[in-house]
């Protein structure tokens, strides 16, 4: 069974990109539009909840991100 969850972010954020390459394969990242303006980027899980949420106007703090893509995707390939 292959896992895919999506990692979206409103704006073209290259170190949120760059912090979920290593889980190529198992989670999209992509630039998508929406009416919310509370959050920049959301790791979304496959059942379609928020495992992870960057709010917007703050600095990535890619150990949260990345220990949020170890608990629902597993270890980096």
């Amino acid at each position: 069974m292959r896992v895919v969850g999506s990692c979206s972010t409103s704006s073209d954020r290259a170190e949120v990109r760059d912090t979920a390459a290593a889980w190529t394969g198992r989670v999209n990242t992509v630039t998508a539009r929406t009416d919310r303006v509370d959050v920049d980027t959301l790791l979304i899980r496959p059942d379609g909840r928020v495992a992870w949420a960057l709010p917007t106007g703050r600095n990535l703090d890619a150990t949260t991100l990345v220990r949020a893509l170890g608990t629902w995707f597993g270890q980096p390939a």
